[in-house]
């Protein structure tokens, strides 16, 4: 009976030891597969990222833009850069931005950018449109493509202003930088899907500004995206209105000329609440709020809440 029970408790052990050995190596190739990290929703903000996107810039002589941008790493960095053109065409300028480590750099958009001391340039831009720039890690590893932060300010001479802070995308996965921005939540953090404002309705003294832009661009090719744009508007008691409109490109329209939702007198309240959403895309986008001020009127950058996540891509040649 001794020989038969040790018989039984050895059997026993082998089969367990071949069970979990067969249970780790099946654990050891799961996690090769798994991606590096995923992330399903908006962008994280106020993060070192690998990807800006600056949806509004403007230089036509009355109104100019000051650019800023950090490097926050110990490392040297190469930003490959693109202004692009707010018309139909989605015209591009592309130019390289090289930043010393830790090094920030700031520059009107009419003048361009020349520093000798770290090699950094940028042609002068005219027109109304926005920026892109993404990292060129020196390295593959997340670290070497995370490290940048950036901020636009748009004023006129009669002290008008708008500033907001770039929508950043961080890189998800270490690799070479290969110009095929895949905005998927595997390669690089999604878009998001919807973009929440509160704003302050139109009113014959002061109008407010929408800018919107698709998140996707093609940057070798330049034919321009349309996303059809999808609007629920909620004022101060609840109630809901919807519109609907089409971008291409880039768009900035008065509040007025979207719907007569975003206008006090048909809204009925000072404020609401706006949720603008792309049926066939994602869009990135700000409002310029309107001000009445005593005897004058003036400006201020209105930054959304993201929320949820939609992939996009962008291509740079």
């Amino acid at each position: 009976m001794a020989f038969t029970i040790a018989a039984g408790l050895r059997l026993m052990l082998m089969t367990y030891s071949r069970w979990l050995s067969k249970l780790t190596l099946s654990l050891l190739v799961a996690c090769c597969w798994l991606p590096a990290a995923t992330w399903a929703g908006p962008p994280a903000q106020g993060l070192p990222s690998a990807l800006l996107m600056f949806p509004y810039v403007q230089a036509d002589g009355v109104t100019d833009t000051r650019v800023e941008m950090v490097n926050l790493s110990g490392d040297p960095q190469t930003v490959n850069c693109f202004w692009v053109t707010g018309d139909l065409t989605c015209n591009e300028v592309g130019f390289i931005v090289t930043m010393t480590p830790y090094q920030p750099l700031s520059w009107l958009a009419s003048e361009g950018l020349s520093d000798p001391t770290s090699g950094a340039a940028a042609p002068p831009f005219f027109g109304t449109g926005q920026l892109r720039c993404a990292v060129i890690p020196p390295r593959p590893e997340l670290d070497f493509h995370n490290t940048i932060q950036g901020r636009i300010t748009v004023f006129t001479s009669d002290g008008e202003t708008v500033s907001y802070g770039a929508v950043a995308f961080r890189r998800l996965s270490a690799g070479d930088f290969d110009g095929l921005v895949s905005l998927d939540g595997i390669t690089y953090e999604q878009c998001p899907d919807r973009l929440h404002f509160d704003a302050l309705a139109d009113t014959p003294s002061a109008t407010s500004d929408l800018i919107l832009a698709p998140c996707t661009l093609n940057l070798q090719t330049q034919v321009p995206a349309t996303v059809t744009v999808q609007f629920l508007i909620i004022n101060e008691f609840e109630q809901t209105f919807s519109t609907s409109m089409g971008v291409t490109c880039f768009s900035r329209r008065t509040f007025n000329t979207i719907t007569d939702s975003l206008v006090r007198s048909t809204i009925g309240t000072d404020t609401l609440h706006m949720v603008v959403r792309g049926s066939n895309g994602a869009l990135i986008g700000l409002v310029i709020d309107g001000v009445s001020l005593v005897g004058s009127f003036g400006t201020a950058g209105n930054e959304p809440s993201l929320q949820g996540g939609r992939s996009a891509t962008v291509t740079f040649p």
